[in-house]
């Protein structure tokens, strides 16, 4: 047997925590049997709200303010947003450095060559990484506006029976049993990304009747910037029945997925290489499925549904945590702590940190009570920070109004306490944690915002200065 653990790194797209937390209507008994074993967190957040920027992030350990892909690969030019193999270290050079086979199978989205072998990956495969079958003629929810393309949503697909990022993964680990070099093995899916479009078979495990909807679905949107009354007319042509629908889409796209992690982790079983291999699921960030009236992520959405994504580490040889609710985990943390558990060097500009000894029980738990996340708007350049500290959240708007809300009292952001003076001093409390974060991860464009017409925050960059 090795003695450096082998990885298998399962990545999905748009999974809320939400879907996976404990009570959940969605059904995913291989994921929560993996929670049992391991640890499931329940306050992991993205750096970012969409696909490529957050993906960049897991890659690197950094931000998206120093990494540079502040939107999707495939909407700018390579000039505008790029993340080239020789600006930083991903954590795939490093483990290819201390010795490990890496491969790499499904969705990449991370920068634009798509040439992995740059980035330390010995073999991948970008071409399995949906598995989205046609839809049923009926079963669509459609979403028109004038001017546009219809819109499929949600929908019903009569297959397929399994994921091909699955099939390659199981493959690659059946290969792998004989081999006394330690691995990386990444599983990428592009579900449940919208179009929800699930399997037949799964879809019919779920009773619209029964599908609860989000308790924001209907809530006027009182202290919420513009831009989130803008966005719900998208969706306000859509009734009970649709939103139901399109729930148990999503849903049941995730419980297709939960099946795969179910096939990937009994091949690892049967082979024993699960006897020493770290298991990690996670997602690049999540969906409002209703959330304030919103479905899918992006401009104007920095809620709870989207940020707060599931993670779950199962470490070879030791009980896990189980539920924690406690640690707050950021995506920059994760190649930290992978390369932390493999015995690697670690990566010299990371912002974040080895979440080891939270694994472990060992951390003190006041070293991990922040978490922070940056947004550029995509095409519409719509600039937001969203700061976490303990039950506290602060949402920087300079496009809007600021939102703070106390997640403990009102986790579903229904009550945006920024412009209660009662709460002032939570405000600027929560605004120079932000301060101090852009001048610890050196963002300069928004940190040195002397110019007049840039001075909107409640309180300003200098506030800080002398600490």
């Amino acid at each position: 047997m090795n003695s450096k653990p082998n990885i298998l790194f399962i990545i999905t797209d748009h999974t809320s925590a939400q879907a996976l937390a404990p009570g959940s209507q969605c059904r995913t008994p291989n994921l929560d049997g993996l929670a049992a074993e391991g640890t499931r967190f329940g306050r992991y957040y993205t750096t970012n709200a969409i696909c490529s920027p957050s993906r960049a992030s897991l890659m690197t350990g950094l931000f998206p303010s120093t990494h540079g892909m502040w939107d999707c690969t495939h909407t700018q030019r390579s000039e505008w947003v790029d993340v080239p193999a020789d600006r930083f270290t991903y954590f795939s050079h490093h483990l290819d450095r201390a010795g490990y086979y890496n491969a790499y199978y499904g969705k990449w989205h991370v920068e634009q060559s798509n040439k992995l072998e740059n980035f330390g990956w010995h073999e991948y495969d970008l071409k399995c990484n949906g598995a989205r079958g046609n839809a049923i003629p009926g079963s669509e929810v459609i979403v028109p506006k004038e001017g546009y393309r219809d819109y499929t949503l949600a929908a019903v697909s009569e297959g397929p029976e399994t994921h091909p990022a699955f099939d390659r993964g199981i493959e690659f680990l059946r290969n792998r049993v004989d081999s006394e070099q330690p691995f990386c093995c990444v599983v990428s899916t592009i579900e449940p990304h919208d179009s929800y479009v699930p399997p037949r078979k799964f879809y019919e495990q779920y009773d619209l009747d029964e599908i609860e909807l989000s308790h924001t679905l209907h809530d006027l949107p009182d202290g919420k910037p513009e831009v989130v009354r803008r966005l719900r007319s998208v969706w306000e042509g859509m009734g009970e029945e649709d939103w139901k629908k399109v729930t148990a889409c999503y849903w049941a796209v995730i419980s297709f997925l939960d099946h795969e992690v179910g096939r990937i982790l009994a091949t690892l079983a049967e082979t024993g290489l699960d006897e020493n291999t770290v298991v990690v699921f996670t997602s690049d960030h999540g969906d409002m499925m209703g959330g304030h009236g919103l479905v899918t992520k992006g401009i104007g959405t920095p809620y709870e549904e989207v940020y707060n994504v599931p993670l779950v580490v199962r470490m070879p040889g030791q009980k896990g945590l189980g539920e924690d609710g406690e640690h707050l985990l950021s995506t920059v943390d994760v190649a930290p702590t992978l390369l932390d558990l493999c015995g690697a060097e670690p990566l010299p500009e990371a912002q974040g940190r080895s979440f080891r000894t939270v694994l472990e029980g060992t951390a003190d738990g006041e070293d991990w009570e922040d978490a922070y996340a940056e947004f550029f708007g995509q095409r519409f350049v719509y600039t937001q920070r969203v700061t976490w500290s303990g039950d506290w959240k602060y949402v920087f708007n300079p496009g809007g109004i600021d939102e703070l809300y106390n997640l403990a009292e009102d986790p579903c952001e229904r009550k945006n306490l920024a412009e209660d003076i009662g709460y002032r001093a939570i405000l600027i409390d929560m605004t120079k944690k932000m301060w101090r974060k852009m001048k610890e991860i050196g963002d300069d464009s928004l940190f040195n915002t002397d110019y007049a017409t840039l001075r909107l925050a409640p309180i300003g960059p200098h506030s800080i200065e002398g600490e």
